[in-house]
């Protein structure tokens, strides 16, 4: 009898921390290290999936969506278009908000639109991350109030910790140790991050192992 296919996601964030080895032009892209993202996605569901192909948000075209005024949710759109051609089933993105807080609804309409805009659309998994993916990374370590810091009160909030400005290993080893049902309610965007992964992911792989 033949394997079921595994479930194929498309990754989408800013840069190596959130990506890995992924990070980067396609044609370089291996999955020899993991990124923030493949991290906690396995952490949510660690088999029946694989990563079916990645892009930093600098390089996602624009997707023209009519009404839109924020170009994050053209944004999102284009990485849904992406993922869709990249043959995925499930698109997973972390957006940094760093100091502009419209982008947490620009990304969520851009989110609401996926379904109508196309005639497929992948599953999402997707958000901002507040102030920006190392607020996620101090949350994870149990830090309370990290959606209220700025980009640069988390840097050295982690750098106090020992842990430098883009240090994608340090953040994936803490992604992988810390207690996600541990997580302070109050890091908002990390807790529905989190959710919409255990919503979509084992529904579609297999059955949630934390």
């Amino acid at each position: 009898m033949k394997a079921p296919e595994r479930i194929r996601v498309f990754l989408v964030g800013e840069g190596e921390s959130e990506l890995g080895s992924r990070a980067g032009a396609p044609a370089y892209q291996s999955d020899k290290h993991p990124g923030v993202l493949f991290t906690l996605l396995s952490r949510v569901q660690p088999s029946g999936w694989v990563v079916g192909g990645a892009r930093e948000w600098k390089s996602i075209r624009k997707y023209q969506a009519r009404g839109a005024a924020h170009e994050d949710t053209h944004h999102v759109l284009g990485a849904a278009l992406d993922a869709q051609e990249a043959g995925c089933e499930i698109l997973a993105f972390a957006r940094d908000i760093d100091r502009d807080p419209a982008r947490r609804e620009a990304i969520a309409e851009g989110i609401r639109r996926v379904s109508s805009a196309l005639s497929s659309p992948p599953d999402v998994i997707g958000g901002v991350a507040a102030p920006a993916l190392g607020g996620w990374i101090l949350a994870l370590l149990g830090e309370k109030a990290t959606e209220e810091m700025s980009p640069l009160r988390a840097q050295a909030m982690l750098a106090a910790k020992g842990m430098m400005p883009g240090d994608g290993a340090a953040m994936v080893r803490v992604a992988e140790d810390a207690d996600l049902d541990a997580v302070p309610p109050d890091a908002t965007s990390l807790v529905e991050w989190l959710a919409r992964a255990r919503a979509v992911l084992p529904r579609r792989a297999g059955r949630v192992v934390r």
